[in-house]
Formats: C-alpha cells, structure tokens, sequence
C-alpha cells in the first residue's frame, strides 16, 4: 500500500525477530532498564506497578494487550500526519495514514481473530487506516513463566476501576460514583504533559487509592494528536481490573464531546470515547479474557459538561483541572496559586467553558484561568471570513480554530432549537434516540445561554452571533 509505514512491537531487546518486514521497530520495555535501541524506537513503562498489583509478573493475555497499546501509541506519535487545516470546500481537516503494526504474541490463536476488530476500532479513533497482524513470537520476554517471586502489595478493596486524568470529567466522576454507591479505584497514566502533577492536586481525594502509571517516550515524536492515547488508558485499566479482580471499568466523559454529533468530521479533536469504540474494545476484551466479564462504559454519556461540573461539590477543585490536552507551551502554566492554564481555543476547551459559565458554581470569566478568552477580549466586530479560513497547520488551538468551533457549535444548537427532532433525524439519525436528542437539546441552550453571558460585556459577541445565524430582534434570548 502507497505511503503505508509499518512498524514491528518487540517486547525488550532480546529478541530474534527478523525486521526485514518492518520499516521501523519500536522497543517496549520497563523503566527500570537501560536498553539501547540502535535504530529502534523505544517506549517505556512501568512494568513493575502491574508486577506489584498481580504479585508476579501479568498473565500473557494482558501483557500483550497493554504493550499492543503502547506500540499502537508509539507508531501514532512517530507518523506525521502531513499539513492540516480547515478546508473551503468542506474537505477532511485532517491527513489520514497508513500504518501496519507486526506484533508477535504467545497466543497467536486468541489474537489473530481479533485482527479486523482491532483494525476497525484503532482506525476509527484515529481517523487513519490501521492494520494489524498478529504472529508467532519466539521472544523470551514473552514467556509464559508468571511469576518472578514479587511480593503481593496490599490490594486496595474496589468494585471498579475508574480513569482519572486530571480533568474536569474524571473529577466529576470520582463523587458521581461515590454519590452512586460505588466503590472504584483510580488509574491515572503519566504520558507526559504534565500529568503527573495535574492528578498529584487532588491527593486529598483519594486516600492513596489511585495507581498512577508512567509511560516515557524515548524518541522523538512527530505527530501531537495522540488520538490513540484512550486505547493505551483502556488497556492499563483492563490490567488493573484484571489484577484487582473486578469487571466494571468506568471512563468520565460528558455526552457531547463523547457522541461528537454537534462536530462536522474532519475535526481535529479526539473520539477517543466515542460509543462505538468502547463498543468496539468490550467485544475485544471479551474474546481475550473469556473467563472475566471486564467492561467499560461512561457514566456521563447523556450528561452536558455543565451537568458534570455540577457533580463537583467543592469550587475549588475545579480551578485545579485541566481540559486542554494540548499546548505544549501551557504544559507548566499556572497561575500564582498553582491552578493551571487551558488555552481557551480548542474544542474541549470550547466545551469547558460552556459547562462552566452553565453550572451552579457562579465562576466568573476572570476565574476561567484561560491563556485566551476570546468571548470577552475579542471584538468580533472585526472577524472576516479571510480570519477563520486563516489556520495555523503546526496547530490545535488558534483563533481559527475557535471561530471555526463556535460556528459549528452555534450552527448545531440553532438546529436543535429550530428544527423537529424528526427534521434533525435526516442528516443525524441518532437524534431520534430521545436520550441523545435530550442531551443536545439542554447543551443548545446552554450555548445560547453562554453567549448571554460573555455578551454582557462584550457586547460584539451578540451582534456577531445575530448576523452569523440571521436572528431576528431579540431571538437570542428566547433561544437560551
């Protein structure tokens, strides 16, 4: 296939595998190692967190799902996507590749019927074309000797497994849970990005019971949309879920971002918990680990972002979160009291500010702790067509990208204001689902209402929101 990059996953250094058949190979191995790659590229993790939960070395099965991940991962950072940017005829803002993946397992029987699904499901979140294959491995890494005579640290007591990052979402998911009887543990995954230190401010929440994971990069990456980090989060949950002897997994993500039904395709913001992906991962997971009943689902999949904030009982822990995932140059921003920068221009950062202005908190603009807040410092009076077609292609966020954003998110919630739902059904059929239709409909007046908001003091959001959606006198305000 023209243009396709392929890439062979060793787990450590010590195997015999030919390369012949890859153009690049990436090297999995433990923190605690100090391997040399000539050639290679290597991604490391901390083995000995899941050796220290299992009391021995994992079971096979979950070795190589969680090392599957992160080279899946790896090979997603090494391939440039080439140049990007919101097109005038509606094309794809995104450059889809061509990647194979080699990957030898013990099992190779369990894991080659799974070569389709794993294509479908990876392709998807990443908008490319992913191809797996699955061989034989004759890698002594990979044996099937289970236990290395590792002590057994105290296993915490959980029902559940439960992603945390840092965000709003996972936070507001740590007290929904809890308010809902539940029971869970956190897994946090270190990739970078200041992560480690977003999830260390909420310490105080957790009792020490959180497993945080490290995962270092050791080459240089290329590409930033990280579509495929949610796949290596799931598969160092299912590991954990497998270890503590629990089924249920549970992934905070408000429903709108999750659905992504108010986004045209093309957009460069992730899928990463769409419902037909987890859809895609439990079926996996079910022909992998066939004894367990491990599953994930989100809690907050009909929930608006400011219906999750809501969920948060303390103001002040919101101020320590973070949505934005990815200026690398706000990565240590903060503000004098230690609450981290979102940068105030990409979509999730859109639909933070949404659900921060709709919540019952009463949080101010001055207290949105953004790198740019374009609802109340831009004169909208001045945007031009020529501005929003204006992208910068080494970029997620850019005043482009947030006019682009607000349009959209303003063209979708007009619809649902204006339309029936059976009107709405011809171009999203998911619309139909009165939960779904329910989730949109309360989002379309929260974007009305945020506008309301920011236009109290910058009046030229109301006079571009009017001419942009050729409202009458005074609809805005029956919209909200």
């Amino acid at each position: 296939m023209k243009g396709t990059k392929r890439f062979l996953i060793k787990s450590g250094t010590g195997s015999n595998l030919s390369e012949a058949d890859s153009d690049y190979t990436i090297v999995i191995d433990d923190y605690r190692t100090k391997t040399e790659t000539e050639g290679s590229r290597l991604i490391k993790y901390e083995k000995k967190v899941l050796s220290n939960l299992f009391g021995q070395n994992p079971p096979p099965t979950v070795t190589a799902l969680v090392e599957l991940a992160l080279g899946t991962y790896a090979a997603d950072r090494l391939v440039k996507r080439g140049p990007t940017g919101a097109k005038d005829d509606g094309e794809e803002m995104l450059k889809s590749r061509q990647i194979q993946i080699l990957y030898p397992v013990v099992d190779v029987k369990k894991w080659q019927p799974l070569e389709s699904e794993l294509n479908h499901a990876v392709s998807f979140i990443s908008r490319d074309n992913f191809q797996y294959r699955f061989i034989d491995a004759i890698d002594e890494n990979q044996s099937v000797n289970e236990n290395d005579g590792m002590p057994r640290g105290q296993l915490p007591e959980a029902d559940s497994v439960v992603l945390f990052s840092g965000g709003l979402d996972s936070l507001g998911g740590r007290f929904h849970l809890a308010d809902e009887g539940h029971n869970p543990h956190f897994v946090s995954v270190d990739h970078g990005r200041n992560v480690g230190h977003l999830v260390r401010n909420f310490d105080h929440l957790f009792d020490a019971n959180l497993t945080s994971i490290g995962v270092d990069e050791g080459f240089s990456a290329y590409e930033n949309t990280q579509f495929t980090r949610s796949f290596m989060y799931f598969a160092f949950a299912a590991a954990v879920a497998v270890a503590l002897d629990v089924d249920d997994i549970y992934v905070p993500e408000n429903g709108v971002l999750s659905r992504f039904s108010s986004l045209e395709t093309g957009w460069t913001t992730t899928r990463t918990v769409h419902p037909l992906f987890i859809k895609s991962l439990n079926r996996i997971f079910e022909e992998l680990l066939p004894d367990r009943q491990v599953k994930i689902s989100n809690p907050f999949i009909d929930y608006t972002k400011g219906e999750v904030v809501n969920c948060i009982p303390n103001k002040e822990d919101i101020f320590f979160t973070r949505t934005c995932p990815h200026p690398r140059e706000l990565s240590q921003g903060k503000d004098a009291v230690g609450h981290p920068y979102n940068c105030g221009e990409c979509i999730p950062c859109l639909i933070r500010i949404i659900g921060l202005v709709n919540s019952e908190h009463d949080i101010q603009p001055d207290r949105l702790l953004l790198d740019k807040n374009h609802f109340m410092d831009l004169d909208f009076s001045t945007v031009s067509t020529k501005t929003i077609a204006q992208s910068d292609q080494n970029r997620q966020s850019s005043l482009s990208v947030f006019l682009l954003g607000l349009n959209a998110q303003l063209s979708f919630a007009y619809r649902i204001q204006t339309l029936t739902q059976k009107e709405l059904a011809s171009s999203n059929p998911e619309l139909l689902d009165p939960d779904i239709y329910g989730l949109y409909e309360r989002f379309s007046k929260e974007m009305f209402r945020t506008v309301e908001f920011f236009a109290a003091e910058n009046p030229t959001l109301e006079d571009y929101v009017t001419e942009f959606l050729s409202l009458d006198e005074g609809e805005l305000v029956s919209l909200s």
